[in-house]
């Protein structure tokens, strides 16, 4: 009894000695491209296999002199990625040339005890969980910092009138702070999306060569358990999932909805900012033409645009990831997992600068409701000569104004006025007036209002 007590807390101690001393280097990246590095991935997979090393250690699979012979020499120092990269064109496999490296360094035998009972994929699926989910918390970060400032656009313009367009016509008066607040809504439809994702996504495996847990004993899924507790991870699902890679392909297809997302954001902004509106500006680059010195292109409205059009792309492969041959069949790009997340990456930057400095000007926006003389205003029109002669019919006189206004360059409430029977009526009922472009903007500020409280409620409980 004394000795059982004696080796767990030796065991004890040597976890507590391990811990402190950390392994493969793990220095957190600096940006997503750095997080599915070379250098970081194998810190990744050392970290793994540490740590399954200090599990078996635990149970008295392996020794535990092993195991910490194993922590001791799982840094990126001891084994140099270039070292491992050579080795990986001599025997043509990643994990076999890193424990062949790693093998190098160690002592006292311990190279006998790493990677003991598992399977390349196992290391290699539970490392991308780890950085697909790291990489998905910095991209939220980034679409919750463009909301900041959506937050502030919102606020700040909820009453700012500006012509809302349809089919690329005048349609009817809206404000600016509704049309942040439609991009701010569906931005954090995409934020509550992925972490949905986040929730569900949240383990790796240790099931063996086909996911039967034959060489990992009679406790192995306990052993499973412990090791995705020891790095971090949640529960392991039920069964193995090296065939299923639907998880990686949802993670795709949710980058791909919010890359189009943004995508329709910087459109309407480019188009806005364009010298025949003038509603916005997205400050671009110093000089705009290499030959028209007048010219300032747009700026990071233009780089999101081009990077949306990629990512659904690079997500597709994700999609194909998903039909495998019977338990594994190893024709998968896993180097897509972190293209399509440094290009998403680019992409939020980018937007997140492009709502953080964005220009507005009222001004213009004023200037450019009245380009229709007043034939904004048709549907107002309609409902108020519709009280008196039916709405049928007043539909049929105000379309009928409205097309000799728009031909001969005159105002709506003048040709309305020039309708049989119609110019007493336009007389009583003010129409000069009640045709206000000010007095018809409907709920769009308590739509504004009710938005930002819903995205503050939803990020309260994010956070939670």
């Amino acid at each position: 009894m004394i000795c059982v007590v004696l080796q767990r807390v030796a065991v004890t101690l040597l976890l507590a000695v391990l811990a402190a001393a950390g392994t493969a280097s793990a220095q957190e990246p600096r940006s997503i491209a750095e997080l599915f590095s070379r250098g970081h991935t194998q810190a990744l997979l050392m970290r793994i296999e540490v740590g399954l090393a200090r599990v078996q250690a635990r149970r008295g699979i392996i020794p535990n002199e092993a195991a910490e012979e194993i922590a001791r020499t799982a840094t990126i120092e001891a084994v140099p990625p270039a070292t491992v990269a050579e080795e990986q064109r001599r025997v043509g496999h990643p994990l076999v040339a890193l424990l062949n490296a790693w093998a190098r360094v160690t002592r006292n035998g311990a190279v006998e005890w790493i990677h003991y009972g598992a399977t390349t994929q196992d290391i290699y699926d539970t490392a991308q969980v780890i950085q697909t989910r790291e990489a998905m918390r910095r991209m939220i970060a980034a679409m919750e910092r463009a909301e900041n400032a959506m937050l502030r656009l919102a606020e700040e313009h909820r009453a700012t009138l500006m012509i809302g367009r349809t089919v690329g016509r005048h349609a009817l008066p809206i404000t600016f702070g509704l049309k942040v607040a439609s991009w701010m809504a569906e931005n954090r439809r995409n934020i509550d999306r992925m972490n949905g994702w986040l929730a569900r996504t949240n383990t790796g495996m240790l099931s063996g060569a086909v996911g039967s847990y034959a060489a990992l004993g009679p406790d192995a899924l306990a052993l499973e358990a412990e090791l995705m507790q020891e790095i971090g991870l949640g529960e392991p699902w039920p069964v193995d999932w090296k065939g299923a890679k639907d998880m990686f392909a949802e993670y795709g297809a949710l980058l791909g909805i919010a890359a189009r997302s943004w995508a329709r954001v910087a459109q309407e902004i480019f188009l806005m900012q364009g010298d025949d509106l003038r509603e916005v500006g997205d400050p671009g680059s110093e000089v705009g033409s290499s030959t028209m010195p007048h010219k300032v292109n747009p700026g990071r409205s233009r780089t999101v645009v081009a990077l949306a059009r990629v990512v659904p792309h690079q997500a597709e492969v994700l999609q194909e990831w998903q039909v495998s041959i019977r338990e594994r069949d190893q024709i998968s790009n896993a180097d897509t997992l972190g293209e399509v997340s440094t290009t998403m990456d680019r992409l939020l930057t980018a937007a997140a600068g492009m709502m953080e400095g964005l220009q507005v000007y009222p001004e213009n926006m004023c200037r450019n409701l009245g380009r229709t003389n007043g034939l904004i205003m048709a549907e107002h029109a309609m409902f108020l000569l519709g009280e008196r002669i039916g709405e049928h019919t007043a539909h049929e006189e105000v379309r009928l104004a409205a097309r000799a206004a728009w031909e001969r360059g005159t105002s709506l409430v003048e040709k309305i006025a020039a309708r049989p029977g119609l110019a007493s009526l336009v007389v009583e009922l003010d129409l000069a007036n009640q045709l206000n472009a000010t007095r018809y903007i409907g709920l769009a500020p308590a739509a504004v209002d009710r938005t930002i409280a819903a995205v503050r409620t939803a990020r309260g409980a994010a956070r939670h």
